[in-house]
């Protein structure tokens, strides 16, 4: 069945002129125009719709949704399920609030007594949890969001790494990043210069500076990894975070380094090498081949 554009406005609450402007833009083309030039809908452009409506619920920009959408590896199925799962953990994060809303009106109201320590249940986040539950793993890794671009109205993000690694050397075209070394040691190149952070220590990369970390101690080094703006750092690490050997191929045996490029672009990035100690890796594992 066709729809209208007025029809699918009415249908969804998306204004008529917000679906005139998905038209313009690409973002959500009309299935055909009639020969009065009005546009019509069919499912197919509907369920588009309904994406970008997650999207926009979830925070994010147009432009961001465009070009996730536009990406030839986007399936709607799979991104309906981790729609699901994030409304999932903010649904148990609002119930815990509101539990607590809850008992501090009865507390208030002489009805029940609450402890100092119920005040705060639902705001705080216990040790080797995700802001939203998700517990993302990169590399077999923890990538736990801390403090959420949701939190902050996209002025910054906050994660908790456990590495043993580190990633490619890139840089942010809009983003500042900061990392603190709760655990372990880290080497952080930043153009040229060469840093060693112990735990304690710190350092700042502005944007557009190329950089790239690693750990260097014999434990996993635990950092505190800062993005700001958040920019689309945490869809990033969500993406990554699929190539887990398992249901996808590890990250950097499932594209090649174009795609890796265009990858990064995506993510307001840019690839501009190795990890650090990546040659020995690689020697690592032609030995372990051949054994």
């Amino acid at each position: 069945m066709a729809y209208t554009v007025k029809q699918v406005s009415a249908m969804s609450g998306v204004s008529v002129r917000a679906l005139h402007f998905y038209d313009e833009t690409g973002l959500l083309k009309p299935a055909y125009y009639g020969t009065n030039g009005y546009r019509f809908y069919e499912q197919p452009q509907l369920l588009t719709l309904q994406q970008i409506m997650f999207y926009r619920e979830l925070g994010m920009e147009l432009k961001r949704i465009a070009q996730i959408l536009g990406h030839k590896k986007f399936q709607k199925l799979a991104a309906l399920e981790s729609h699901r799962k994030v409304l999932q953990s903010n649904v148990a994060r609002s119930k815990s609030l509101i539990g607590t809303i809850d008992k501090t009106i009865r507390h208030l109201k002489g009805k029940r007594k609450m402890t100092d320590k119920e005040m705060f249940v639902g705001f705080s986040l216990p040790a080797g949890s995700d802001r939203f539950g998700q517990q993302l793993k990169l590399a077999g890794e923890p990538h736990d969001c801390k403090v959420s671009a949701k939190d902050t109205d996209g002025a910054m993000c906050i994660f908790e790494i456990n590495a043993s690694g580190g990633g490619p050397r890139h840089l942010h075209y809009h983003q500042d990043e900061w990392i603190y070394v709760i655990d372990g040691e880290c080497e952080i190149h930043l153009d040229k210069k060469k840093l060693r952070l112990r735990p304690g220590e710190s350092a700042f990369i502005p944007r557009n500076v190329n950089h790239v970390w690693g750990c260097v101690s014999d434990k996993p080094a635990r950092i505190i990894n800062t993005y700001q703006p958040a920019g689309n750092m945490e869809d990033f690490f969500r993406e990554v975070a699929k190539y887990d050997g398992k249901t996808k191929p590890i990250f950097h045996e499932a594209m090649d380094i174009n795609q890796m490029h265009q990858f990064f672009k995506m993510y307001g990035m840019d690839l501009l090498g190795p990890p650090l100690g990546w040659e020995e890796y690689l020697a690592k594992c032609e030995r372990e081949k051949q054994a």
